[in-house]
């Protein structure tokens, strides 16, 4: 289990290097229209988002990230979206995730916090593969 933290931690830590808006990659795709966080324990929080299908075809892969920040712009982490999933156009899904050093998301207050998706490759239904810089 203590290895199993400490990876997570390493990933998130690995992943807190970008935010700061979606500088590279497409916020207009698979759009974070909620998010929540709950501690679990001292070390881990419970994240969930939900994210929304703005384009017209449906979304089968994503390569993609869901980023948090604080008012002053420092980065609290980013969250991987699941990679394998069939999102429609206009529909939702969501995706909750365990992580170590996301505290801030729990103590802090939410209207001080920053979320945004960023993607970076979407593989549609039809086969097309879509990247964004």
């Amino acid at each position: 289990m203590k290895a199993i933290l400490i990876a997570i931690s390493v990933l998130s830590v690995a992943v807190t290097a970008h935010a700061s808006d979606c500088t590279s990659g497409s916020g207009d795709i698979l759009k974070l229209s909620d998010w929540s966080a709950a501690a679990r324990n001292v070390r881990s929080t419970d994240v969930s988002f939900t994210l929304e299908n703005a384009s017209n075809r449906t979304v089968q892969m994503v390569d993609g990230t869901v980023w948090f920040e604080d008012a002053l712009g420092q980065s609290i982490g980013g969250i991987s979206i699941t990679p394998d999933v069939t999102v429609a156009p206009g529909a939702k899904v969501d995706q909750k995730s365990f992580m170590a050093g996301f505290e801030r998301l729990v103590k802090a207050r939410k209207q001080h916090i920053k979320a945004f998706s960023c993607v970076d490759a979407v593989l549609y239904e039809d086969g097309t593969k879509e990247e964004f810089e």
